[in-house]
């Protein structure tokens, strides 16, 4: 009797992969998140290995993707050959190479997974895939031109004629200058608090200790975790930033409890998908070209590259938190077409008078 209670919610000898991919997600502790009333999340002890925002991806990416597409197979039909179809089925136009990326993650590691609980002997499929070849990019920096055309229409956002709302704020334009001054991810600017901040020298500076989280499922919340290990880091800011940052200081209302440089009207942190619609909508009540291009993001890439033109490579890859200068290099660092000025070198490969 103990036998067959061990054995019942064990899984057949080929079992489905819909099956497999349920009691590989069982098997991950769930990450527990406590979040206090002013939205910051509480340290809890525990053995966890990954985020919660991590373990949601992988939830999603099942029940989103792998289970529709493959889930009726038994564990015994998955082969090479079916995951490369199955990953490659996924990109479409051109599109969807970062879903095709992350299952190809899911479910290898699913099948990893099905190895090691003997209900599949081949080795793992998913490790013979093709890789998912990703077209380089490259990084776009927003021009000077198109830089002030963006500072108008969040400037002028809510005064159409005629549009009705809350009373239009400076805030929008405001998280747009500190964004741009300090080259942090959106997150990582609406997870300033006040007392990150330090204005007692000669150069204000501000101190990136966390970020913010929008889960699928619960709260939304700050965390003291940053994308990447070590990114904390402290930024001497240019004189607009500390102009928004003397202003917000002082306009902190008695209802900031969490005590955020950008605050909700309920008091809690705002929120970048919040952010982001407010940003679109301007940017589309402004008419501006190419809106949908503009993002959040796309001042990251503008600091990564002016830093990279004026001062070194080296300069943008600190400010944006990087550790490795791969990921700027790649990512966000738009190339000049243009040479330097060599001609006075090269003049010494002209022609020599005829004697």
């Amino acid at each position: 009797m103990t036998q067959r209670q061990q054995e019942k919610g064990r899984l057949s000898n080929n079992p489905s992969l819909k099956d497999v991919a349920e009691k590989w997600l069982s098997s991950i502790e769930v990450p527990q998140v406590v979040v206090d009333e002013n939205g910051n999340m509480v340290p809890v002890d525990g053995t966890e290995e990954i985020r919660r925002q991590t373990w949601d991806q992988y939830e999603s990416i099942v029940h989103r993707l792998i289970e529709p597409n493959l889930g009726a197979l038994k564990i015994k039909e998955i082969t090479t050959s079916t995951c490369d179809r199955f990953l490659r089925s996924l990109v479409v136009d051109g599109k969807g190479r970062t879903n095709a990326r992350l299952a190809k993650t899911v479910l290898k590691q699913i099948m990893s997974y099905a190895v090691r609980h003997d209900l599949y002997i081949w080795g793992n499929p998913v490790v013979e895939v093709d890789r998912l070849r990703k077209p380089r990019k490259e990084p776009q920096g927003l021009s000077e031109t198109t830089l002030e055309e963006v500072r108008k229409a969040v400037r002028n956002w809510g005064l159409e004629p005629g549009r009705s709302g809350p009373r239009p704020t400076s805030i929008l334009a405001d998280i747009v200058d500190v964004l741009l001054g300090t080259g942090a991810r959106i997150g990582e600017v609406l997870a300033i608090r006040l007392e990150d901040i330090d204005l007692s020298g000669d150069v204000g500076k501000v101190a990136i200790t966390g970020t913010l989280v929008e889960p699928r499922h619960g709260p939304k919340y700050r965390q003291d975790l940053l994308k990447n290990p070590g990114s904390e880091r402290i930024i001497p800011v240019p004189g607009f930033v500390v102009d928004v940052l003397v202003r917000r200081i002082s306009e902190s209302l008695a209802n900031n409890a969490a005590g955020a440089l950008f605050w909700s009207r309920r008091g809690t942190y705002m929120q970048g998908s919040s952010v982001r619609r407010q940003l679109r909508a301007a940017l589309d009540a402004a008419g501006i070209e190419n809106a949908q291009l503009i993002t959040p993001h796309a001042f990251r890439r503008t600091v990564a590259t002016l830093l990279a033109r004026e001062v070194e490579d080296k300069a943008a890859a600190s400010m944006l938190g990087h550790a490795d200068l791969t990921m700027t290099h790649a990512a966000y660092i738009q190339r000049l077409n243009e040479v330097d000025d060599h001609t006075a070198v090269l003049d010494g490969l002209a022609p020599k008078p005829l004697s």
